[in-house]
């Protein structure tokens, strides 16, 4: 029967199990060198069905083949999209025959296949975490405190992807999203659980054995929890929960449940597709459910766990969050238990941003994706594509009415025959004036097909991937940048790769491109999750960073003739482990780009720690300041931001118009445990970020993804644009727009035109000098591109100044033609496009509206809202 369950549903749970919960690979005893294992320790497994696979990889590795690409071939398990990788576990809850393989290994060793329940593994030990020193960043030797707690995986997640997974290892594997999609839609191990369940669990547990039971029960629980089902879910969950034996299986169990009737409570009360102010951090007593008998069962459980582990932070926050859906924050929180209010203050005050996407017609609901904003049609309106992570959802292209709305015109440009693609980033890639669109697909599964979408110029798009080039084979990626390496007037595409080398195309200029990447140096494999581009020392040719979640990141320094040289380590940016998010921009305005990287660790608790101001096991966020000697100095803690926010889709803007670059986080993880505010963090004249999110009204708690700040109304400040929802239909969520309140601060907006550069501008830089109020001059630099990761900002560059701004000059450096124009004494609070060598620029006349109709009425501010600065 085993063998019919792995056959079934090839369950991912050998190493760690799902959601956590998999007791059949969990010890309750220390094992064999409980001493050094105490300390934690990284590694790699793969997980094979037999003995002779398992000796036949064994054979494979010894005789040179990469662990990790076996791993994502050829493994059964959760981790094979990763290469098998698990981070920071601790041995001494693995499965004695696991803990014990792994006991006799020294750093860089593999075991032998070791015997499972459910299948043979193979383990690598990468190295043992011995966490010291201060916490805030580095590398794990110097510079956090102990080992990161990981948040409760309630999501099924990897059961769902199992079919996908066993499918991509076929020899006729198709990766189109048409073929991706049907196997999701095609295979279930719903079905195979609920036979395996039919006798009966005390039949079950005499012939199986109850931990074998308390697997299948989990399991089942995680698929129905997968597709939203909780009320299924949870039974599944209770029915394990009595079967269970161990202390530590029932807390588990006990958190679990807490967390299931948390997410059913949100649903019943339809916070997912109508949020309003119910899902802001913190929750007002106004937006209590008004259905909380699920909130009441999640309080119960949460409570019963911490009884008897009344530390543990991820339930406590998730506690805390349970009584602000009662309504009974922070009033009736045991007060052991409680969050204070005053965590959660922002630390400036801030004129309240409001959602306003259903009465913009923004009204959709979707799982995590990608979202660009930009003027498609060339009307002089911002028009938003959105893409999403289900492989099933088609593209939606949502055109600007020029009133305040938006209509869906997705069929009609042809977009809605594009299927998944978790993110999206704009470019015009053949120079004709009209902005194309590059989908990214296969990160965090098996490699898939990317897709370039040509902008016909008449409101429609045309696949032309194969055509170009860039359907070089699939692969699992969802970060990509368009840039001129060698500046010709030509966008060429870098791309990064999950486990795999990063790619480069250089554009032939004929609509086809070429993969260079061996030749030009870049061709390093990692687990990438986000790629930037900006010439970092002003030497006029772009250079390419690149963020990893496992291993050092790496900056590459452009060599003039089509190669690059590795350079991150000399330059002092190799760090963080975890990277994901990241972007070049110039945060102080001194003219030199400086590196934003953050840290990513599925960890409540590290988030809980950073609102309580408690001491970091994780690496926080990272922001490097440019020297201007070819070198970067790690500012993070002096300008605020040694944070763990868990950050996803991310971006800058400038929300006060101040002419420095803020930053949003969207934050989450698949897991439904993963609650934490996506974070608005304003800069301070270059000098520190301070957190403004609750006072901003911008700190919704669910998944949030792709980001982009845009001046959707013309009215010259720069709103936010944020598509949410997470990895599974469980979670999806409706769209954020967050409409900017305004402010007395004025602006310029710059629409650049290339001739010999490409025409989309992109590298361009502007130099913006501009005295505010009888003040010294100031210079205010942008770098012509699209932002940040998981969503794009428009190409045209939105300019805060300032307030009483004189604009003295704008300065504006074409790549291509290495050129400089000045235009000097321009007026202030005005749309003005550029083009390549001309002596003048061209007012665009802009109208401007309000979001969801020029009648809207202004929504009024919620009268207990938590919006006064920290004291």
């Amino acid at each position: 029967m085993l063998i019919l369950i792995s056959q079934a549903w090839r369950l991912a749970r050998i190493a760690l199990g799902a959601a956590g919960l998999s007791v059949s690979v969990m010890s309750q005893t220390p094992g064999p060198n409980s001493a050094q294992m105490s300390q934690g320790a990284s590694l790699q497994i793969i997980v094979v069905s037999s003995e002779p696979e398992a000796f036949d990889i064994l054979n494979r590795i010894h005789n040179g083949e990469d662990f990790s690409r076996l791993a994502k071939t050829r493994s059964i398990d959760s981790t094979a999209d990763s290469g098998g990788h698990l981070e920071n576990v601790d041995p001494s809850r693995l499965r004695p025959e696991l803990r014990t393989a792994l006991a006799g290994l020294q750093p860089g060793q593999i075991s032998q296949p070791v015997r499972t329940p459910l299948g043979y593994a193979i383990v690598k030990l990468l190295t043992y975490s011995i966490w010291s020193g201060s916490a805030g960043g580095g590398t794990p030797a110097t510079d956090a405190t102990g080992s990161v707690k990981y948040a409760l995986t309630v999501s099924g997640q990897s059961e769902a992807q199992i079919p996908l997974r066993e499918m991509s290892q076929d020899i006729v594997w198709d990766p189109t999203p048409q073929a991706v999609c049907e196997v999701m839609r095609s295979y279930s191990q719903k079905d195979a659980l609920e036979r395996f369940l039919s006798p009966g669990d005390e039949k079950l547990v005499a012939s199986q054995g109850p931990l074998n039971v308390i697997d299948a029960h989990t399991s089942l629980g995680e698929i129905n929890a997968y597709i939203g089902n909780m009320d299924a879910a949870i039974e599944q969950y209770a029915k394990a929960q009595r079967l269970a034996n161990s202390p530590d299986t029932t807390q588990q169990l006990n958190e679990t449940l807490g967390i299931a009737y948390l997410h059913k409570s949100e649903m019943e009360n339809d916070v997912y597709r109508k949020p309003g102010d119910r899902c802001l951090l913190p929750m007002l007593k106004s937006s209590r459910f008004s259905h909380p008998e699920d909130s009441r069962k999640a309080v119960e459980y949460f409570l019963k766990y911490l009884a008897q582990k009344p530390d543990e932070l991820e339930v406590k926050w998730l506690l805390n969050f349970a009584y602000m859906t009662l309504g009974e924050y922070p009033d009736n929180v045991p007060k052991q238990f409680l969050i204070p209010s005053s965590a959660f203050d922002s630390a400036e005050a801030l004129p309240r941003f409001h959602d306003v996407a259903p009465e913009a017609g923004l009204d959709t609901i979707s799982m995590a994706g990608g979202v660009i904003v930009d003027d498609f049609q060339n009307d002089g309106r911002l028009d938003i594509v959105k893409s999403s992570f289900d492989t099933c959802a088609p593209m939606q292209y949502f055109r600007n009415n020029g009133d305040g709305t938006f209509s869906d015109q997705s069929a009609k440009t042809g977009l809605a025959e594009q299927l998944g693609g978790l993110n999206i980033v704009q470019t015009d890639y053949d120079n004709d004036g009209c902005l194309d669109i590059l989908v990214m697909r296969g990160g965090w599964e098996p490699r898939q097909h990317r897709s370039l979408l040509r902008n016909n110029c008449n409101g429609t798009f045309t696949d032309v991937t194969k055509a170009s080039g860039l359907s070089s084979g699939p692969t699992s990626s969802q970060t990509a940048v368009w840039v001129d390496i060698n500046n010709d007037g030509l966008l060429d595409l870098f791309a990064g790769n999950e486990n795999g080398p990063a790619q480069l195309f250089l554009n032939n200029g004929d609509g086809t491109f070429k993969n260079i990447s061996h030749a030009s140096g870049i061709d390093r494999t990692a687990f990438t999750k986000g790629v930037a581009a900006a010439d970092y020392d002003n030497d006029g040719w772009p250079d390419l960073f690149v963020s990893n979640l496992t291993g050092p990141n790496f900056l590459y320094h452009n060599n003039h003739d089509n190669t690059f040289t590795e350079v991150a380590e000399s330059a002092g940016v190799a760090g963080p482990v975890r990277g994901f998010p990241t972007w070049f921009f110039d945060y102080d305005n001194d003219g030199w780009p400086d590196l934003f990287v953050a840290s990513y660790f599925n960890s409540v608790d590290e988030i809980a720690r950073t609102y309580l101001g408690l001491p970091h096991n994780a690496i926080t966020l990272k922001l490097y300041r440019n020297l201007g000697n070819g070198t970067f100095r790690d500012v993070t803690v002096e300008v605020g931001l040694d944070k763990v926010f868990m950050p996803m889709g991310s971006n800058f803007g400038d929300i006060d118009n101040d002419g420095f670059l803020d930053i949003y986080l969207g934050t989450g993880s698949p897991s439904y445990a993963s609650l934490g505010p996506n974070v608005l963090l304003r800069n301070k004249e270059g000098k520190s970020f301070v957190d403004v999110t609750t006072a901003s009204g911008t700190g919704d708690w669910h998944k949030g993804h792709g980001v982009a700040f845009a001046d959707l109304t013309n009215r010259g400040f720069e709103d936010i644009v944020e598509e949410m929802g997470g990895a599974i239909p469980g979670d999806a969520h409706a769209m954020r727009v967050f409409e900017n309140p305004g402010n007395g601060n004025d602006w310029v907006t710059l629409k650049l035109v290339g001739v010999k550069t490409n025409k989309a501008a992109i590298g361009a830089r502007i130099k913006v000098t501009v005295e505010n109020d009888g003040a010294h001059a100031r210079s205010i630099y942008r770098t012509v591109g699209s932002g940040g990761s998981f969503g794009a900002s428009p190409l045209q560059q939105h300019i805060g100044l300032g307030k009483k701004a004189k604009i003295k000059d704008i300065e504006v450096w074409w790549p291509t033609s290495n050129t400089r124009q000045h235009f000097a004494n321009v007026e202030e609070d005005q749309f003005l496009e550029i083009r390549e060598f001309s002596e003048k620029y061209v007012k665009l006349e802009r109208k401007p509206y309000r979001l969801g109709g020029l009648n809207r009425p202004q929504a009024a501010e919620p009268t207990d809202a938590i919006s006064k600065p920290a004291k």
